[in-house]
């Protein structure tokens, strides 16, 4: 009996919370349904609206309130006489155009609605007690650019109150040129680096009526939104193939021919076997006696067929005073050159980046009596691998860009002025997210043949080729710039953890390549058995690898955050023996300031 008087309680409590529930549940829907059609609630119509004949507007009113459940309070100027005499299937709103025409004007003041005539309307709105300030926080635009979007929408009593503009961009700490004498001169920290300018954003003071700052404000919250931004990745590949094949012979006579002395000159000569130097002016007549009569001179010989001083192979034979050598040679140069710059910029601003080196040179010289450069303007010309670009985000995933990849070496001539070999593209335009397209190409193909010969027996046929020689070379280059942007909505999507965890990467890749002797090597690998040893709840011999480590590099911030970490773990003690001797070492500083004198 007592387990089914149980049971039955059980029982009943069961339907007692089901009840419930599904009491709150409707409770909750109800709820619900009636915000949603309150949200939903369409505006209220009026299925037949009539009037008698010459029908005040006064009347109209009263009648349209008590109908519509509208506190409607027109001043005492407002009246005449209705145009018309019955409208059907209309809103609260039409009814009142209509009732109002172009003579009267309303507005909504909480639960009230107010009448005017057109003047006392316009004097109301108009009254300069109505004006109120309002302090608008840019973030993305500038307060010159909002200010002029806004006044459109302003009244023309409004004033607007701007911020100071920030600097408008960063100067570069490596100087472009400088004058007088010596070397370049570099503006170190590259300007100005702002004083006491204003350190806020942007903000714009607005004074006008509530209707117009509100509008003001629905404006900027449509304009000053983040701004997109563009990642482009641009590849410039080029490749030069040189290709130089050399044959030729060459004869030549090895005999001396005596020289007596030589022709008169108007330059110097030696006087009486001295070293004074004379000027034999424009009298001289006689030769100069430099060499004995008899003794061997200069040899002669005839032109070579082969390019003198290169290397290859050559062949010959010697008989007497007589030589022949066969040279062939054949020389191949292939230089190729990537480069893949990428940059990230905000849509419409400009993007800048330079891979490479600048080379300075004088651009104008004062020269000395000694042939010295004494002053002028030192220049410098950038080389190396340049991306300048400018994008423009259209609202279809395409992008407009002005964009100038450029690769170039220099070097200084003889007379210390640059020569520069370019690959540059300077182009607009417009491509799609993530697609890469080809902005440039230059395929070339020089052939250049050089023949060397004697006159008339070059040309004689089989014997001829005895007294020839040819060059041939052959240039082949080719140039491809390849662009590829990224639309970025967050900055998560560049990929930069990535991109440091390749830093990572080659910075161990790197320390692999030291000496096993390095110091920072067998730092790295005491550090790498300590964490090994670590991992392995081994704390004793980590400490010991630690030590080690340290010892070799006091400042290796991972192995005194591990070494921390273990004695946290292991001897908290030592933890808080050690924050003790800092502040005891803190105490003992400062202590002398804290004397009486």
């Amino acid at each position: 009996m007592y387990c089914d008087r149980n049971s039955n309680e059980k029982t009943k409590m069961w339907k007692s919370l089901f009840l419930w529930g599904f009491l709150l549940i409707a409770l909750m829907a109800t709820v619900a349904a009636g915000a949603s059609a309150a949200t939903s609630q369409p505006a209220q119509m009026i299925d037949k609206f009539e009037v008698e004949e010459d029908f005040g507007v006064r009347k109209a009113l009263a009648m349209l309130g008590s109908q519509c459940q509208k506190n409607i309070v027109p001043s005492p100027n407002v009246d005449g006489v209705l145009a018309f005499r019955s409208l059907t299937n209309i809103t609260f709103e039409e009814a009142m155009d209509a009732i109002l025409g172009e003579n009267f004007r309303y507005e909504q003041v909480g639960q009230l609605i107010k009448v005017y005539t057109k003047e006392e309307y316009q004097k109301m709105k108009e009254d300069p007690e109505r004006m109120e300030y309002k302090v608008i926080t840019l973030y993305y635009i500038t307060a010159e650019e909002a200010a002029a979007l806004i006044r459109p929408v302003l009244s023309d009593s409004a004033k607007i109150e701007k911020s100071t503009p920030a600097e408008k961009s960063i100067t570069s700490g490596s100087g472009g040129s400088s004058s007088g004498t010596g070397s370049s001169t570099s503006s170190g920290g590259g300007g100005s680096s702002g004083g006491d300018t204003m350190a806020l954003n942007d903000t714009i003071v607005l004074y006008d009526y509530p209707e117009y700052i509100k509008n003001a404000e629905e404006v900027i919250k449509l304009i000053d939104v983040r701004p997109k931004q563009v990642l482009v990745e641009a590849t410039i590949l080029s490749a030069l193939l040189t290709e130089n094949n050399q044959f030729g012979i060459d004869w030549n006579l090895m005999a001396g021919v005596s020289l007596n002395g030589t022709v008169a000159t108007q330059d110097y000569a030696s006087a009486g076997g001295t070293n004074e130097i004379v000027d034999r002016g424009s009298a001289a007549t006689s030769p100069i006696q430099q060499i004995a009569a008899g003794t061997p001179g200069t040899p002669m010989e005839t032109a070579g067929f082969a390019p003198a001083g290169e290397n290859g192979l050559r062949i010959g034979a010697t008989s007497g005073d007589m030589s022949v050598l066969i040279t062939a040679l054949e020389k191949i140069t292939d230089v190729t050159i990537l480069a893949n710059p990428k940059i990230l910029a905000v849509n419409k601003q400009q993007g800048y980046v330079q891979i490479g080196k600048t080379l300075g040179y004088r651009g104008s010289t004062a020269i000395s009596t000694g042939g010295v450069a004494t002053q002028g303007e030192v220049q410098f010309l950038e080389t190396g691998t340049v991306l300048t670009f400018r994008p423009y985000i259209g609202n279809d995933g395409y992008i407009r860009m002005d964009i100038d990849p450029k690769d170039s070496t220099a070097t200084l001539n003889v007379d210390k002025v640059p020569d520069e070999t370019v690959t540059q593209v300077r182009t607009n335009v417009i491509v799609k997210d993530g697609e890469t397209i080809v902005i440039g190409g230059l395929f070339r193909d020089v052939v250049n043949t050089v023949r060397t010969q004697v006159p008339i027996l070059g040309d004689v046929p089989f014997v001829g080729a005895l007294f020839r020689g040819t060059t041939d070379i052959t240039e082949r280059q080719e140039v491809i710039i390849l662009l590829t942007p990224h639309i970025i909505e967050e900055p998560s999507e560049t990929g930069g953890d990535k991109r440091a965890a390749d830093i990572s990467r080659k910075r161990s890749g790197a320390k692999e390549g030291l000496q096993w002797i390095d110091r920072a090597r067998l730092a790295e690998d005491s550090y790498a058995r300590a964490v090994s040893y670590n991992s392995e709840n081994d704390n004793e011999s980590a400490m010991k690898q630690l030590s080690v480590a340290l010892n070799l590099r006091p400042t290796y911030l991972e192995a005194i955050r591990l070494k921390e970490k273990i004695i946290a773990e292991s001897s908290p003690e030592e933890v808080q023996k050690l924050e003790r001797i800092m502040l005891k070492a803190v105490d003992q500083e400062e202590a002398p300031n804290w004397r009486r004198r």
